[in-house]
């Protein structure tokens, strides 16, 4: 049986560990606020995968009782509630690679909750891209990837990457064709990691330029008001 699984790779929502690179100018509890809008939008566009067999998990840091009870204030409704188990990112992601597969998944993918582009379409590209490849990615404009998908058991790919730096995508590219797996692109995407980020996807979206498909108005609404608590325009 071809079973997928999802993964919703995220920090938990505790003030002072997420979304740090945009303090100043935004205060930990500003941050805090856009890490929940943009798990909370991901949340909601993962979730019409769940009706075509899809099964999703929301894997947070922390312990398992501390992610059941950041789960519980979100709309996680059908979605597993899962914990990241390592060190690093490298050794989260390849530990629940391994995982997912001796669970008997076929294919396993990760994303995670900065990029408010993504949405269900592209998962279900990389799903069909899964059939004929070992490997889809979804690279970030700023060097990383919003995606990353497995049809096989590879958790050394994702060990020695230089997380957090532009060479990420590069990095794991030189990997897969070092061992000759095969793998397929994805369309770029861009991330909101950075205060310039977010004013940059403020002045794509804003009044006069259209939404990109399947954005919620009130991201965008809770990013302006971000950046204008902040004292900035955009």
């Amino acid at each position: 049986m071809d079973r997928t699984s999802l993964n919703i790779f995220a920090k938990a929502p505790v003030p002072g560990t997420v979304k740090t690179r945009m303090s100043p100018p935004l205060s930990p509890a500003q941050c805090l606020r856009l890490h929940e809008a943009l798990l909370n939008h991901t949340l909601a566009r993962m979730q019409p995968l769940m009706a075509l067999g899809v099964e999703a998990s929301l894997c947070l840091t922390g312990t398992l009782q501390q992610a059941l009870e950041h789960a519980g204030r979100m709309d996680a409704r059908g979605f597993g509630v899962d914990v990241q188990c390592g060190s690093h990112l490298g050794e989260r992601l390849s530990h629940a690679l391994t995982t997912r597969v001796r669970q008997g998944f076929s294919k396993v993918i990760f994303v995670g909750s900065d990029c408010p582009c993504l949405g269900s379409k592209t998962v279900r590209d990389a799903i069909r891209a899964l059939n004929r490849q070992e490997v889809v990615i979804g690279p970030a404009q700023d060097g990383g990837y919003y995606l990353i998908g497995f049809a096989a058991c590879l958790p050394e790919i994702l060990q020695g990457i230089p997380w957090g730096t532009p060479a990420v995508y590069e990095t794991t590219l030189d990997r897969l064709r070092r061992r000759r797996v095969r793998w397929k692109s994805l369309e770029p995407q861009t991330d909101l990691d950075t205060f310039g980020d977010l004013k940059r996807f403020c002045r794509r979206a804003s009044p006069g330029n259209r939404l990109e498909d399947g954005i919620d108005p009130s991201l965008f609404a809770t990013i302006k008001e971000l950046i204008q608590e902040a004292g900035h325009d955009f």
